[in-house]
């Protein structure tokens, strides 16, 4: 309600200010009766609605001086407003705090806008415990459990705390942790890290610690400190303004007091005139222009990041992502998708491709193995079900059955061994499923995680958008790397690395660097410490974990690493949009305060005008030049 009262005060006021102004121009010198229009009709009108638009900025005015902040821009309008008034500019004095309060409104929508779209594109993910003691299940937080606890992770959820398997027997996905890509079995007995993935059979487990010192928690504190700042720009703002407004209002009382005195100090209208003078120089001066349009530059930027699905966390960000040197991404869920996938398949000459996967896919009717799952996706034609007996799925191995009344075995290398079937072994850095019937071998099906069909144009546009150096870093072999790199089109690649070791690479190349910023992108857990060492550090919403996208400066919600690339062009013109206003504002306001101090000039009398656009006209036209950031279309 409140809302809407000062925007219809603020509207009838600058209706009322521009009718005031009419008026003055027209009859302002005028008599009616004993005085005149300026001072019967036009002081009180002015007076009034300069109270009802300014109360706000006076009690905000006083409690910045409680504060001991004497100078800023609100202090700066009061004053020269107080001054317009002693010396009979009312009508001025009036247009000053309503253009003033529609500068700050027209900056406060507009940051709320930007900030709304920033707020919707995250959402938080709950994060709870199924306790299993005495076989009961009961939904805690983490921080309700206990050592020794019992508890239920099933199939598709994450292991919320470190402990042992006592019942169940299943596949890991652990990428978020190790960035291996490969499922890793665990059965009872075994331990189990907070944070990995359970792909198959529901695991009950024993608590072998507490939340707080799981190995979650521990990746936690490691990125705890990892906050947004301001950027170099916006502080330096900041700053400039804070020494800037007290040497201005010293060097408004030394034009307003000191002429005077040695010009003709008993002249009532040379006093006025240099106190005309000095309320204008005051207005002039007011660093609105800069300190409302350089933030805002920023909070529409990181507004425009939100439309293509990317949350910025803070300005400071934006001015790093302009000027990129190196970019280094992990490969699992980055680069590639993180999931399985038929890559090629091998037939010998006794048997055609389609039916060597359709033997393959009988083979793993009944297994829940992620390799399994790539295979069955393959649907080439529909399978019967009752040509399969006696299935057995050998742990480690692969699968064995009775397939139409011949025994089919499917899986690695070992189980072809163990079945005394020749075949020749294939060297290859990926996963191979190899194919026995009735005895015989008859080829073999490769097995990957997919390169994501974005990956290699981005990678591509790093390169044109002045990246100099790709680099990826990854858990994986070296084989494996090395393949991925070839067909993703890094510059370069280290593998076989741990958390920690991802770091020490990052460091080493951020050391390396001449200039530019360090660019780290990643999605799993493990990637948290290297997030938080680099310049900048990138993560994956979608597939990314909690503790990744909090540890992260940049957030990629649909998990599109092309989207980046836009990011560097988003960031590229916000500090262009910055710099122009940055000059704009400095250019006017230096030229209308050196005509301001200029005696006898035609314009003197108009000058508080002059003055008013210097101040709320720029800060207007600066704001409109950041707001056209939304215009270009990223997408």
């Amino acid at each position: 309600m409140k809302k809407k009262f000062d925007l219809a005060t603020l509207i009838i006021s600058t209706i009322v200010t521009i009718i005031l102004l009419i008026i003055h121009i027209l009859y302002g010198t005028k008599s009616l009766g004993n005085s005149d229009i300026n001072t019967l009709i036009i002081l009180p009108i002015s007076l009034f609605f300069y109270l009802l638009v300014a109360y706000d900025l006076f009690i905000e005015a006083f409690h910045k001086i409680k504060k001991k902040n004497f100078f800023d821009e609100v202090t700066l309008s009061l004053i020269a407003t107080i001054a317009a008034f002693a010396i009979g500019e009312y009508v001025e004095a009036l247009a000053v705090v309503v253009f003033f309060q529609i500068g700050e409104n027209f900056e406060k929508y507009a940051v709320n806008k930007s900030r709304n779209s920033i707020k919707s594109i995250l959402s938080l993910r709950p994060d709870q415990v199924i306790l299993y003691n005495d076989g009961v299940e009961t939904k805690v937080e983490p921080f309700d459990v206990n050592i020794g606890d019992l508890f239920i992770v099933k199939s598709g959820e994450r292991v919320p705390i470190d402990g042992i398997v006592v019942k169940g027997s299943s596949s890991l996905d652990t990428s978020s942790m190790t960035g291996e890509s490969i499922p890793r079995k665990v059965k009872e007995g075994e331990e189990i890290i907070s944070g990995v993935i359970n792909l198959g059979s529901p695991l009950i487990i024993k608590a072998t610690k507490e939340f707080y010192n799981s190995t979650v928690s521990k990746m936690l504190d490691l990125v705890e400190n990892a906050t947004s700042e301001k950027a170099n720009t916006e502080r330096f703002i900041t700053k400039f303004a804070k020494y800037y407004t007290p040497i201005v209002i010293i060097l408004a009382v030394i034009v307003a007091i000191f002429p005077p005195l040695f010009i003709n100090y008993a002249s009532q209208e040379v006093w006025l005139n240099y106190i005309r003078t000095a309320a204008s120089f005051l207005v002039i001066s007011c660093p609105c222009a800069l300190v409302l349009s350089v933030p805002m530059s920023y909070f529409v930027s990181l507004g425009e990041a939100s439309k293509i699905k990317t949350l910025i966390k803070g300005s400071v960000y934006l001015d790093k992502l302009s000027n990129v040197q190196n970019v280094v991404l992990d490969k699992t869920g980055t680069i590639t998708k993180g999931n399985f996938a038929v890559s090629s398949i091998h037939p010998t000459e006794e048997i055609e491709e389609e039916k060597l996967l359709e033997l393959a896919r009988y083979g793993e009717y009944y297994s829940n193995h992620p390799i399994a799952k790539a295979i069955l996706s393959n649907k080439k034609s529909e399978l019967n079900e009752q040509l399969i007996s006696d299935y057995q799925e050998i742990d480690g191995r692969g699968t064995k059955c009775d397939y139409n009344g011949k025994i089919l075995l499917v899986g690695n290398a070992k189980l072809l061994k163990e079945n005394n079937i020749e075949f020749s072994k294939i060297n290859s850095p990926f996963t191979l499923i190899y194919v026995s019937y009735d005895y015989k071998y008859l080829g073999y099906i490769e097995i990957k995680d997919q390169i994501k069909e974005s990956s290699i144009e981005a990678i591509k546009n790093y390169h044109k958008n002045g990246v100099k150096n790709v680099v990826m870093l990854t858990g994986d072999n070296e084989s494996i790397a090395n393949a991925v790199a070839k067909e993703s089109g890094v510059d370069n690649f280290y593998a076989n690395l741990l958390p920690l070791d991802k770091t020490d690479k990052l460091k080493t190349i951020m050391a390396n660097s001449n200039k530019g910023s360090t660019i780290f992108i990643g999605d799993g857990i493990n990637d948290a410490p290297s997030l938080t060492t680099a310049d900048i550090g990138i993560s994956m919403g979608g597939i990314g974990s909690d503790i990744t996208i909090d540890s992260s400066d940049v957030v990629i919600m649909d998990d599109d690493i092309n989207k980046v690339n836009k990011v560097f062009k988003i960031a590229k013109r916000n500090r262009v949009v910055v710099y122009e206003n940055i000059i704009f504002a400095l250019f006017i306001k230096t030229l209308v305060m050196i005509l301001s101090l200029i005696p006898n000039l035609p314009i003197a009398e108009y000058i508080m005008w002059f003055a008013i656009f210097a101040d709320v006209g720029v800060t207007v036209i600066c704001l409109l030049n950041s707001l056209r950031l939304t215009l270009h279309k990223y997408n």
